[in-house]
């Protein structure tokens, strides 16, 4: 069934297509005579019914947002911060769970160093965690919680998995010293019922690393 008419105003509706130059024609073909002009209206479907999209009343503009931002708001995207300083040869792993259920996270990695630091990301790992970590709502006012898990250190297991991320910047030369940042700028869709090893690597003595993991949730359709 079409999802866009022109509707009249005794309330018919008359169906509309898209040929195959992407113009919006009769369907069926034909023609229609529009007497008094006309008037245009957009209108967005909910998930239930049709509903009048409103304009911004002083610019007379179409105000949207992004996905990401949408889902802030829906109260489905998450956050997860830490900070340790780190001597040369230190290192610091969170073991990251997902379920085992299509609510997919789709996660930004955002790390730095303030000297020569190492960061890796493993999958597959069948190491358990250490200290559950705290994960906090992107939106303050909702009470939805993420259904991923994150340890800080792990124990046991024999595998960390395979390697599907690495990189390593900064220097210290001279008693100088130049940060190490990372960030993945394209979201990874984690696998369900799966463990990941992030881990961190100091190649610098009193080297301070940050870790910020913001994701969001939703059924994979």
């Amino acid at each position: 069934m079409p999802l866009i008419y022109l509707q009249q105003t005794d309330g018919a509706r008359i169906p509309l297509a898209v040929d195959g130059n992407g113009h919006l024609v009769l369907s069926p073909t034909g023609s229609i005579t529009i007497a008094g002009g006309a008037d245009t209206r957009i209108y967005t479907y909910n998930g239930s019914t049709w509903e009048r999209t409103r304009m911004d009343s002083t610019t007379h503009t179409l105000q949207t947002i992004d996905y990401v931002h949408h889902e802030i708001h829906s109260g489905s995207h998450y956050l997860y911060t830490d900070a340790v300083p780190l001597n040369s040869g230190g290192v610091q792993n969170y073991l990251i769970t997902t379920p085992d259920t299509t609510r997919w996270a789709h996660m930004l990695f955002v790390l730095d160093g303030s000297a020569v630091t190492q960061f890796e990301l493993y999958e597959g790992a069948d190491r358990v965690g250490s200290v559950l970590q705290t994960l906090g709502n992107s939106n303050r006012n909702s009470a939805n919680t993420a259904t991923i898990t994150v340890h800080k250190g792990y124990a046991g297991g024999t595998t960390d998995g395979n390697l599907i991320y690495i990189y390593k910047g900064g220097s210290t030369t001279g008693g100088s010293r130049s940060a190490a940042s990372s960030r993945n700028d394209d979201e990874i869709i984690l696998k369900q019922n799966t463990k990941y090893i992030l881990r961190v690597t100091s190649s610098t003595n009193g080297n301070l690393t940050n870790v910020r993991l913001s994701w969001y949730e939703h059924v994979n359709k």
